[in-house]
């Protein structure tokens, strides 16, 4: 019982100290330095990343395909963790949909396989294969895909027609070209 009784008075002790309060300034700088970290987390591993894709276009072979994906997977969980800093911040929300979109149509990026379908009535690029094409002939417009670029893909391709599962950049396509359709 005694032992008890002295377990409650530690216990009433300890709430009863001051709590050790932070600042507003404090915990705002805390945040700061913690959400800075993880976006340089993020920036470095995006750019070993590209280091190791770089390399596997320049080297095409099982080595480096396998240094991508693994570049890729090492990527992918820091910018994971930027995600808390988004909602509601209008400079993230401003490019995010570039970096991290998803669903994507597969289609628009590359061939698929047969069971993907060849059409969608909500999506004019659902099976476009920017890949094989030269050229995508779209709503009666021509689109020349003969270089795929930075811009091209950004610009023209990235919710083309306004459909947002036209994914042309970020994770989720260079996922896509990594390991092939998920199925």
């Amino acid at each position: 019982m005694k032992s008890i009784k002295y377990g409650l008075l530690a216990a009433t002790a300890l709430f009863a100290m001051p709590a050790l309060a932070a600042t507003p300034a404090d915990v705002l700088s805390t945040y700061g330095d913690v959400a800075e970290a993880t976006f340089t987390d993020s920036l470095v591993t995006a750019k070993e990343l590209k280091t190791a894709i770089d390399a596997l276009i320049a080297n095409p072979s099982d080595e480096t395909l396998a240094a991508a994906r693994t570049a890729w997977i090492a990527a992918r969980n820091p910018y994971q963790q930027t995600e808390a800093y988004r909602f509601g911040n209008a400079i993230v929300d401003d490019w995010e949909g570039k970096v991290n979109a998803w669903p994507l149509d597969e289609g628009l990026i590359d061939y698929v396989d047969a069971s993907y379908g060849e059409e969608s009535e909500e999506n004019a690029f659902y099976a476009a294969n920017v890949i094989a094409n030269a050229s995508l002939k779209v709503g009666g417009e021509t689109i020349d895909a003969t270089a795929i670029t930075p811009v091209f893909l950004a610009e023209q391709l990235q919710e083309a027609g306004e459909v947002e599962s036209n994914v042309a950049t970020g994770y989720h396509a260079i996922e896509f070209l990594l390991w092939g359709q998920d199925l």
